[in-house]
């Protein structure tokens, strides 16, 4: 396996499902017998991301609970319901000054594995691209990975949409990482996904 990146990873875990429709948020929901965003963290925990940061906010205490003894990064967005931006800059602060670049990853990905994280660093540390994506069948997906270049403006979204809203300036700097299977890209944001992915 290749060492270790300069490349930091960045968990999105503050949002609170609401299109989940269940008491329980997604991050916490059981995934063969461990909760999600646990499950997420130790893929990422695999791969040669230089460190793992975890972003929480909705039920942040239970969220890191189900964290409890890996060695990941916890920090807390206070400000978590004004959308998926807040969450990225809150994680932006966390990131190492040493580190080249930040995968953004999202806690509802079950399928996501350190494969996929690891074929998106190789990417950027072969080509340079500021925006470096995963797509299946030219569709674009998460996680993504940005370049230190980019963090100021990154600090600068605001709203629900977080860093795709830097694509249009940087369409001519996006590198694409085709898969040849949705599987891994594969989230859970409704019951209906829940149903599709057997869980």
């Amino acid at each position: 396996m290749p060492g270790s990146s300069a490349v930091s990873g960045v968990l999105l875990a503050a949002g609170s499902s609401e299109r989940f429709d269940d008491d329980m948020p997604k991050q916490l929901l059981p995934v063969e017998g461990e909760p999600l965003v646990r499950r997420t963290a130790r893929r990422a925990l695999a791969s040669r991301l230089a460190e793992v940061i975890v972003v929480v906010g909705h039920q942040a205490r239970q969220v890191s609970a189900a964290l409890r003894g890996l060695p990941v990064r916890i920090v807390e967005n206070p400000a978590f319901q004004t959308g998926q931006a807040s969450s990225v800059r809150v994680g932006l602060e966390a990131v190492d000054s040493s580190s080249t670049a930040s995968l953004f990853m999202p806690a509802d990905q079950p399928n996501l594995d350190s494969w996929v994280i690891d074929a998106l660093i190789g990417l950027f540390e072969s080509t340079g691209g500021p925006i470096v994506v995963p797509t299946f069948e030219g569709v674009r997906a998460a996680p993504v990975l940005f370049a230190r270049s980019l963090f100021d403006e990154l600090q600068g979204l605001v709203g629900d949409i977080g860093g795709r809203q830097l694509f249009p300036r940087h369409a001519d700097g996006i590198v694409e990482l085709p898969l040849a299977d949705t599987g891994p890209l594969a989230d859970l944001d409704t019951q209906e996904d829940r149903k599709k992915l057997g869980l």
